[in-house]
């Protein structure tokens, strides 16, 4: 039974194709215009249809051009990931944007004296500091999470006890 409904399948698969290349060579090949069908006849007295109109595409803007230098530049000149580098800008307090508003930090150039102090802090080991800071600070929250579940669970079996 499967063998003959994929038959059938491909058979009407087959009518389509052929059907599609007899309109295009009788030159209806505009997707606007109606195709009407043997058993449909038009009245000449009723209305014609609508048809649905296409709405125009409006360009893209263009992308606005890359000037001055971003993290990923940065980064790599300091020899680090971008994602340290972002963290480290948020721990110092810069705000991405540079006053344009956007959410990217951007700078002039290299030689900008923000990025050159950027620079020689990472270089001196303040990226690794960050780290070795946010993995103390991680360890003491969940060590603290653990004693006060402790805690809790001390109490609920004292309670249940009663």
């Amino acid at each position: 039974m499967p063998r003959r409904k994929a038959q059938t399948e491909e058979d009407e698969i087959d009518e389509l194709v052929d059907t599609l290349d007899e309109l295009e060579e009788e030159g209806i090949e505009d997707e606007d215009e109606e195709f009407v069908g043997e058993d449909e006849e038009e009245d000449p007295d009723e209305a014609p249809k609508k048809t649905r109109s296409r709405k125009k595409r409006t360009s893209k803007k263009a992308a606005p051009e890359k000037t001055g230098v971003g993290t990923a530049e940065v980064a790599a000149e300091a020899g680090i990931e971008p994602r340290a580098l972002r963290m480290y800008l948020r721990s110092k307090g810069i705000a991405p944007g540079g006053g344009d508003g956007g959410g990217r930090y951007n700078w002039p150039s290299m030689n900008s004296r923000e990025v050159q102090t950027i620079l020689k802090d990472i270089n001196k080991g303040a990226v690794d500091k960050l780290n070795k800071e946010k993995i103390a600070d991680l360890k003491s929250r969940s060590t603290r999470k653990k004693a006060t579940a402790k805690k809790t669970t001390r109490r609920k079996v004292r309670t249940q006890k009663r």
